[in-house]
């Protein structure tokens, strides 16, 4: 049952554990013991309505032992089908995704939740807008079909949120309406979400690299209840940065400070579950990539991210690193995989580059030294490949430490390199650990080294605990004590 409805049983059962005492202390005085037994009819009926059928055998017991006004034997009862009660609270988790390539970041939270029969879960793809230069939406969008099919997804204009009034409601999306690219519809704002819900969880669709990624206050967070984050350098620096947070809101420095120390918590990165559990039987091979993926050669990951073409205001490292892997067809396969909002960025952001980036992009595509992954899940990329070529900053980039594969960190400023360090020093580096940086190592010589020493294309995964297990049960233990 219900939470709500687990508390109205309760209410009976106090109402009934009352009533057995007033009709002891009053039973010559048949006003109050009609009315107490009216009471008991009416209690009766309702825990009757919502008991399965084991509970309906105890509600059957205490009716007899009311009957013969058997204070202690009633109240044993109660505790019983108090503790039964207890036991049988279903909880309502509900899941608001709103792009299905960020879906990630809340699929193993959903997993965990479930298969926890504590809980009952929905996914909620919600409709959002994508938004022109002036910030005008001129495309209404969702995308509950790009979502695997394992997953059950509801429509959200057929979700009645209003009069479901979930227990949790978990969100990836923290702007409302100050995203610059793409708006949910405002029905999804978080300060209305939290209206509908005990607790509002905000899952960050990024994961965090220490020292590298940038404290972001957005509405979302404001209004959640809890930040997830991933790492314990997260949430220092959150908290560091109260003084921040403060002036945005207009409140004191220490009292959003204790907010913070209450919301942000490193509980892990449902992303990482996702790395750790990929294999050939979930992560089937595309059938376009299929006798392109060729094990002789040296398949990149070739990640471009939406903050180095901003920074740059420029393609020129873009093409400058896909000539590199034209070049070297022989021995190197690309698999490009621009930011899913690249496009949509550059219309919003940077409409002078969008005519560049869409002949590169043709000029990509007629070649056959490469494929666009187009996939809304980046999973497939990350299996598939031998290794990441990317900027540090970004997600994909970081998670990919997570194979024990080789990763070379992009360095978006240069367009040419040429590697500092010496073959055979690179080939014991790489030997000891997994990720390289530019531009001490080119693209060239690691992937030239990858090459000769096949080895290094085979990744060691991390024992890590399932941080989507350790969310829903964190956060099912605070609804609980409410």
């Amino acid at each position: 049952m219900r939470k709500k409805t687990a508390i109205e049983m309760t209410k009976c059962l106090d109402d009934i554990s009352s009533g057995i005492e007033m009709i002891g202390n009053f039973k010559d005085n048949k006003y109050v013991v009609s009315k107490v037994e009216k009471m008991f009819k009416e209690n009766l009926a309702k825990l009757d309505s919502e008991m399965d059928d084991i509970g309906k055998e105890q509600v059957e017991t205490l009716k007899e032992a009311i009957k013969s006004v058997d204070t202690t034997e009633t109240n044993r009862l109660i505790s019983e089908i108090r503790t039964f009660i207890s036991k049988n609270i279903v909880y309502k988790v509900v899941f608001m995704p709103y792009k299905a390539s960020m879906w990630d970041s809340l699929e193993s939270i959903w997993m965990a939740a479930d298969k926890d029969e504590r809980c009952e879960a929905l996914v909620v793809p919600i409709t959002y807008y994508e938004l022109d230069d002036k910030r005008n939406p001129i495309k209404k969008v969702n995308e509950r079909d790009l979502f695997p099919e394992y997953v059950n997804t509801v429509n959200d204009e057929e979700y009645d949120l209003e009069n479901d009034l979930p227990d949790i409601i978990y969100i990836h999306n923290p702007y409302d309406n100050t995203n610059f690219v793409t708006r949910v519809d405002s029905r999804y704002y978080s300060w209305n979400l939290k209206k509908y819900c005990e607790k509002l969880v905000y899952i960050p669709y990024y994961k965090w690299v220490d020292g590298v990624s940038a404290t972001d206050f957005r509405p979302g967070m404001y209004h959640a209840d809890y930040a997830v984050q991933n790492s314990e350098d997260a949430v220092a620096r959150y908290i560091d940065s109260a003084d921040e947070y403060a002036r945005i809101l207009g409140t004191e420095v220490m009292e959003v400070k204790e907010s913070l120390k209450r919301k942000v918590i490193n509980l892990g990165s449902p992303e990482v579950d996702k790395v750790m559990s990929l294999s050939e039987e979930n992560t089937l091979l595309p059938e376009a990539w299929k006798g392109k993926i060729l094990k002789y050669k040296v398949n990149v990951l070739y990640n471009t991210t939406l903050t180095e073409v901003i920074r740059a205001r420029s393609l020129e490292k873009v093409k400058e690193t896909l000539n590199f892997f034209k070049d070297k067809k022989d021995k190197v396969f690309v698999i490009w995989r621009p930011h899913p909002l690249m496009r949509q960025t550059l219309i919003s952001m940077l409409p002078n580059l969008l005519k560049e980036y869409d002949e590169l992009m043709e000029e990509f595509c007629n070649e056959d030294y490469g494929i666009i992954d187009t996939n809304a899940s980046m999973y497939y990329s990350i299996f598939w490949t031998d290794m990441c070529y990317g900027c540090n900053i970004s997600s994909l980039t970081e998670l990919y430490k997570y194979t024990g594969k080789i990763v070379l960190q992009d360095f978006p400023e240069m367009a040419k390199i040429t590697s500092n360090i010496a073959k055979g020093d690179l080939l014991n580096k790489l030997k000891n650990t997994t990720v390289v940086k530019e531009p001490e190592c080119s693209l060239a010589d690691v992937v030239n080294v990858i090459s000769n020493n096949i080895e290094l294309k085979i990744g060691k995964k991390l024992n890590l605990e399932n941080s989507g297990e350790k969310i829903n049960n964190y956060m099912i233990d605070i609804i609980k004590k409410i």
